[in-house]
């Protein structure tokens, strides 16, 4: 029954695709080869758990090697891009008002054994909502862009990094707003151990020194960078590393002082994200590799 719901809504279906200032049509195959892999998901997810909890691969050299290559071959796989709050909520604000977005589990969470809360917080948006809607009836329900971006905000409360998804490098193909959590996200894991899975987005940290209290007064930022990017100045003061800072803007909002922002990322290529909807300021200036 539902490989044949899955095929009849595969072939009459007119599903949304990101395309420069503006949508088209998503093919049927699409719909079809997405429904397919939101069913079997759940089973790749708690798979590369398991690997990423190996300490014979995450915890030596040569492991760490195996998992790089592993994660390389599968570049048909989803690829996430971290942005910042207020281009998750641009995001779902320029979506077309016939479009679908709904809401599921955490699958990570669901792969490493735990319905630790926030639970519900896979963000699926146009074609990909029908996708996971059709694979996961009970699991997924659709609910309004006000919904969305009251959601999204209840996720930062949580200190969750939002991260848009797209298939097979092209980031036309984005279908969801995954909110994750660092400590169980499968991708954000992968790129913390071997620097594949999640990239980062096209904003990055910055901090004015004048009104920075210092790492041993405050160290807000440091305690809620989930990517390890905050080092320590000379004078002590806190400071960026560049290189691993992606983007997601927390320790911006969570800085008592307002000494933390975000920036344009130089020389930013906007590989897997529709940065003309997510950062429209930005799109003029980029000229994307990947079509």
């Amino acid at each position: 029954m539902v490989p044949a719901l899955i095929l009849v809504a595969a072939l009459i279906a007119p599903l949304h695709i990101f395309k420069d200032e503006g949508f088209g049509e998503e093919s049927r195959l699409q719909l079809l080869l997405h429904a397919f892999y939101a069913k079997i998901e759940p089973g790749v997810v708690w798979f590369t758990d398991k690997l990423l909890r190996s300490r014979l691969l995450s915890g030596t050299r040569p492991g760490r090697f195996v998992l790089k290559l592993i994660a390389k071959a599968l570049w048909f796989l989803p690829h996430g891009v971290v942005i910042d709050h207020d281009a998750a909520l641009r995001l779902i604000d320029n979506l077309p008002e016939d479009s679908h977005i709904a809401i599921g589990p955490c699958l990570c969470k669901i792969g490493a054994g735990t319905r630790e809360e926030p639970f519900y917080t896979d963000m699926v948006i146009m074609y990909g909502a029908k996708a996971y809607k059709l694979a996961h009836p009970n699991e997924y329900k659709y609910i309004s862009k006000e919904e969305a971006k009251d959601l999204l905000r209840k996720f930062r409360e949580h200190n969750l990094v939002h991260e848009v998804y797209a298939c097979f490098e092209a980031r036309s193909w984005a279908f969801v707003v995954c909110n994750c959590d660092v400590r169980y996200c499968i991708p954000t894991r992968s790129q913390l151990t071997v620097r594949e899975g999640v990239y980062p987005g096209p904003l990055v940290a910055e901090v004015r020194a004048e009104k920075c209290a210092g790492l041993e007064e405050c160290g807000v930022c440091l305690k809620v960078c989930p990517f390890k990017a905050v080092v320590a100045a000379g004078d002590g003061k806190s400071s960026v590393d560049p290189a691993k800072c992606m983007g997601c803007g927390l320790c911006a909002y969570r800085c008592p002082q307002g000494a933390r922002g975000l920036k344009p990322r130089p020389g930013y290529d906007p590989r897997f994200l529709p940065i003309h909807f997510t950062h429209p300021g930005l799109a003029e200036h980029i000229k994307p590799e990947n079509k």
